[in-house]
Formats: structure tokens, sequence, C-alpha cells
């Protein structure tokens, strides 16, 4: 899978400038914790709060042009929303796989 978009992130980099950092540390740390309330809510088979943490992960991930990444969350927020969390594990074993690859190209580049 392609990590980043990278010239959408040369984009994103040369309109920040030095607020990139800022950016990219933000998103690190917020995913960080909504991923962990994210496992809690497909632990408790909580539909409704896994689409809306999957959402907001999907949309922030995007932002931070990280596609494929956000293309998962897509995937378990749709499934959430269809009330559909008992084929999460490997959905979101993938999640945790791709943002750890995100994760470590966007502190390189810092």
């Amino acid at each position: 899978m392609a990590r980043l978009n990278m010239s959408q992130i040369d984009e994103l980099k040369d309109l920040m400038e030095e607020a990139f950092a800022d950016l990219v540390e933000t998103y690190i740390s917020d995913c960080e914790e909504k991923i962990t309330r994210l496992r809690a809510a497909i632990e408790a088979s909580d539909a409704p709060l896994s689409a809306e943490i999957s959402h907001s992960l999907k949309g922030s991930s995007a932002n931070i042009c990280a596609e494929d990444l956000s293309d998962l969350f897509k995937a378990i927020e749709d499934q959430a929303r269809l009330d559909n969390l008992s084929q999460m594990p490997q959905p979101f074993s993938d999640v945790q796989d791709e943002y750890q690859r995100v994760k470590g190209a966007l502190q390189n580049l810092l």
C-alpha cells in the first residue's frame, strides 16, 4: 500500500511551513487516543460509537494525506453503520498495521 500521497504532502508542507510539524504531532496524538477508543467501542459492540470514531479518523487521515489508512477507516465506518462489528478483528488489525507505517513515514518527514 502507498503510505502517503507525497505530492499532496509536499503541497501541505509548503502551505503550512513550520506549522506542519505541529499538524503531524497533533494527528499522531489524536490517532493514538482515538484508535484506543475505537478498539474499546468495537470490543463493546458499540456500533454507533465505532462509526463516529472511525468517521473522525477517516477524515483526519485524509487531511494528512494518508489515503490508504483513510480507506481502511472508511471500511470500518461502513460496517459499523450496518451494525456489523462481527467482522472487525481483521479490518482493525489492518488499521493498526497501516497506522504504524503512516506514523513512521510522517515522523521521518519532520
